[in-house]
């Protein structure tokens, strides 16, 4: 410890001391709470003298009282640390300093400083560096096991695939040519060549290979990889893929993040969890650090496509930042912020100095049931009246936040908005009464997110009005995907679906892997009915054919009443005029790559 947690430990055992007030103390009593000599207690002072901290007048003689007066109060002291701690990027370190303060004042100044910090950083090299806030770390990036949007959306700026999928169209990545035979179950790739990992290894077939069979061997996504027949390296960059049988979503599974392409010999790289936890791959940014105070990738200047404007992208992990007292929309030049729908407001009277980018979320939010379990919900009636006891747009007035509109689907796009007209009280309690439901408890989990966790709460008490009784589980979304335990005790899962670019495939992993919250808990009938469809989809070469088949799925599901859906969500982003290059994806979130800087002299 240095001096400053010295003088810490002292001020905060007489916290109530005023500055400046002198009282006497026993050099004993000082060596003890230090925890030193007391020669190197009057070492200390002397220092903490010579830095401004204190006045200290030595006791003469043995048995007299030393006197000491503070000159900073513990509240300057731990607001100077904390902004220390954050220069020094010990993001983590610094909330632990200020969480245990009572005092909201001084919370709020340090938000308000933090806040501050956030935005594009110029240094005199012309190098552009953006930080931004997000409220939990990201620390699991392996593209064979990423489940939640945030990390899909890391994955794309620090991996890339074999060909892409944009604007309707298959376009090359890793591959600069494909072809197939007629059946289009045997497939060549030729790789570009000269493309390097981000430590320096050469991309060659042996890598594409490797990544498949790795997924084939681990992956959630088994119904992905089953399609897969052999794998054959053909040559230094090229490699040949045999399907089982013809497959119409094989080259649109190629474009998802779960066949991001790795380097051979992950597992030398840190193992599993350090891979995870610092990637590497081919794409447009590399990994220089990741924990729980902050994300931090650099521009791959090597980067075949060419190298991104951007020179420096910094995520500080800022737990529910956008309630925090003392945060505002910034309006710093160049700033970037993902804003709550509940800051909207705020944002708008900033126009002047952000502009906008907003849309409605492709998805919804939803309660799964789980049929494949006995209990109380096997009665349909007990799952109607949920159903019917549940007012979404009472929800969405309560809670606010994201949620924008009460949903009937997870497309938006061809359902109707529920207008409330499916809410009815009354018959929900009848339903109830006529269920058989006995006062059993019933387990609703859901995975660790605020929006989420407050959906949860809200849902609780609505069913407590129906005379329902709810117990709230709430669980790390690893634990909670890789736990099959937690599944099965599960009676009902508040979960989110964001669809990607490619919505059907996204629905199809919904419907089909065994990890889904949603294919996890369907009874023996339902899932015959999507496992007949899911191979419909996977024979049509229409994706407005294959969304038609899964809206089927949807609709049966619906009336079963095995799966409820409550809303749909808002995204919106801030940014100052001279950030160009911003665009949300499906996920709501910007490609990095894309955005640069229009400066002003």
């Amino acid at each position: 410890m240095d001096v400053h947690d010295y003088y810490g430990q002292l001020r905060k055992h007489y916290i109530d001391m005023p500055k400046r007030q002198r009282f006497a103390v026993s050099m004993e009593e000082l060596s003890e709470l230090l925890a030193c000599t007391r020669r190197n207690t009057q070492m200390l002072l002397h220092k903490m003298t010579e830095l401004g901290l204190v006045e200290w007048t030595p006791g003469r003689g043995r048995g007299n009282l030393s006197q000491l007066a503070f000159l900073k109060s513990y509240r300057e002291l731990a607001f100077a640390k904390a902004q220390e701690l954050v220069e020094k990027e010990k993001i983590n370190e610094a909330w632990k300093l200020m969480e245990p303060f009572e005092d909201q004042a001084i919370k709020a100044e340090f938000m308000a400083w933090l806040t501050r910090q956030f935005g594009l950083q110029q240094d005199t090299e012309e190098k552009d560096v953006l930080r931004f806030p997000f409220y939990r770390p990201v620390l699991r990036l392996d593209p064979a096991y990423v489940f939640r949007r945030t990390e899909s959306h890391w994955v794309e700026q620090i991996f890339n695939t074999l060909v892409k999928f944009s604007r309707g169209t298959f376009q090359p990545q890793l591959a600069h040519y494909w072809e197939s035979n007629e059946e289009h179950t045997q497939w060549s790739f030729f790789l570009r060549k000269g493309v390097r990992f981000h430590h320096g290894k050469r991309l060659t077939a042996r890598d594409v290979a490797f990544t498949f069979q790795r997924l084939m061997a681990s992956s959630p996504s088994e119904w992905l990889t089953s399609m897969i027949e052999a794998i054959t390296i053909t040559g230094t960059y090229s490699l040949a893929i045999t399907l089982k049988e013809p497959n119409a979503l094989f080259m649109h599974s190629l474009c998802t993040e779960r066949f991001s392409i790795v380097p051979e010999h992950t597992g030398e790289l840190g193992g599993a969890d350090g891979f995870a936890k610092m990637p590497i791959g081919t794409g447009p940014f590399r990994m220089l650090r990741n924990d729980e105070s902050m994300l931090i990738v650099e521009a791959n200047e090597l980067y075949f496509e060419g190298c991104p404007h951007l020179d420096r992208i910094e995520m500080w992990v800022w737990p529910n930042y956008e309630s925090s007292e003392g945060w505002s929309v910034p309006d710093q030049q160049s700033q970037l912020a993902y804003f709550e729908a509940q800051l909207k407001q705020q944002a708008d009277g900033k126009k002047e100095q952000l502009e906008q980018v907003e849309q409605l979320e492709q998805g919804s939010t939803y309660l799964a049931f789980n049929l494949a379990r006995q209990g109380v919900l096997q009665s349909l009636k007990l799952r109607q009246a949920i159903h019917y006891g549940l007012n979404r747009q009472q929800m969405i007035t309560d809670l606010g936040g994201i949620r924008e509109q009460a949903s009937t689907g997870f497309l938006e796009e061809g359902i109707a908005a529920d207008d409330g007209s499916s809410y009815d009280f009354s018959y929900a309690v009848q339903l109830v009464s006529e269920s058989g439901y006995a006062g059993e408890t019933l387990k609703l989990y859901t995975y660790e997110m605020p929006s989420n966790e407050q959906s949860a709460e809200w849902t609780r008490k609505a069913c407590e009005k129906l005379g329902i009784r709810i117990e709230i589980g709430v669980f790390p979304i690893e634990e909670l995907v890789a736990c099959a335990e937690h599944r099965k005790e599960a009676d009902i899962i508040l979960g989110g679906e964001v669809l990607g670019e490619q919505p059907d495939m996204t629905l199809i992993e919904l419907y089909k892997s065994d990890t889904s919250f949603v294919a996890s808990g369907l009874c023996l009938e339902d899932r015959a009915f999507v496992d007949e469809h899911i191979s419909l989809c996977l024979r049509e070469q229409q994706q407005e054919a294959r969304l038609d088949i899964l809206m089927r799925i949807q609709e049966r599901l619906k009336q079963q009443f095995s799966l409820l859906f409550l809303h749909h969500s808002r995204q919106l982003v801030g940014h100052h005029q001279s950030l160009q290059g911003i665009a949300l994806n499906a996920w709501g979130n910007i490609n990095y790559k894309d955005v640069w800087v229009r400066r002003t002299t």
